[in-house]
């Protein structure tokens, strides 16, 4: 397990900082990616324990019940929460991830490039050209039917997609106009300044004790990019 926690290029999130990155709060993530049990009751005197499964399957594994996810996990949170706040139920998004897992043999549908939404269902890709690729509209247990057309725009923009596997290697949280990216092979998949190996939270907390100016100076940045990491890190802190 120490081995697969430390294999470069995969990312290491733990609960918190994935929730403050997705802006979340960590009990809705942890229920998404462990589970969780509830009550209901059958009758007025009978009650029965039901579960729930993950939305999306985790590859690290749990130790001392402390959760880490990879940079991949954290895309699928990602994709699944805009989906989820679209208006698309949380069963609905669980069966759609157990198809487009199955048809597309891939353990990360919602780090796929294939995967689209249009507020009101799940559509994954099936044809190679994914500018207007041809998509199917997931439904319980089966395909519904095809439809055309580019449907999920706002993540073209922000995730950079490998070209071979399609699924997500880095992430461009504030688009591609603002310089801060995670790149999990970049350290650990922590927000850094694009270009550069510069954590953004190192450049808030350096600027917050000095300034912004000097902050730039020290880290050999241009002033955009400094106060682009202070923005950032801002907004996360006020989330």
């Amino acid at each position: 397990m120490s081995e697969r926690l430390i294999r470069p290029g995969i990312g290491i999130y733990s609960r918190v900082e994935a929730a403050r990155l997705l802006r979340m709060t960590p009990p809705r993530l942890r229920r998404w990616v462990g589970g969780y049990t509830y009550w209901l009751r059958d009758s007025a005197a009978e009650k029965s324990r039901r579960k729930r499964p993950p939305v999306i399957k985790t590859d690290l594994p749990v130790i001392d019940d402390a959760i880490a996810l990879s940079f991949l996990e954290l895309m699928e949170l990602r994709v699944v929460k805009a989906i989820v706040d679209a208006g698309v139920s949380l069963q609905h998004v669980r069966i759609a991830a157990q198809l487009a897992s199955s048809r597309f043999e891939t353990d990360h549908p919602f780090a796929s490039r294939r995967v689209f939404t249009d507020g009101q269902a799940i559509f994954s890709a099936i044809t190679d050209d994914l500018e207007r690729p041809d998509v199917v509209r997931w439904k319980k247990e089966d395909i519904d039917q095809i439809i055309a057309g580019p449907l999920f725009d706002q993540f073209l923009q922000e995730i950079e997609f490998d070209s071979t596997t399609s699924l997500a290697r880095r992430w461009w949280p504030r688009g591609r106009n603002c310089p801060i990216l995670l790149d999990p092979k970049i350290s650990f998949g922590a927000p850094v300044i694009a270009g550069t190996a510069v954590r953004t939270s190192v450049v808030a907390r350096m600027a917050h004790r000095a300034s912004v100016h000097a902050t730039a100076i020290a880290f050999e940045l241009q002033l955009q990019q400094a106060e682009a990491a202070l923005a950032f890190e801002s907004e996360l802190a006020a989330a």
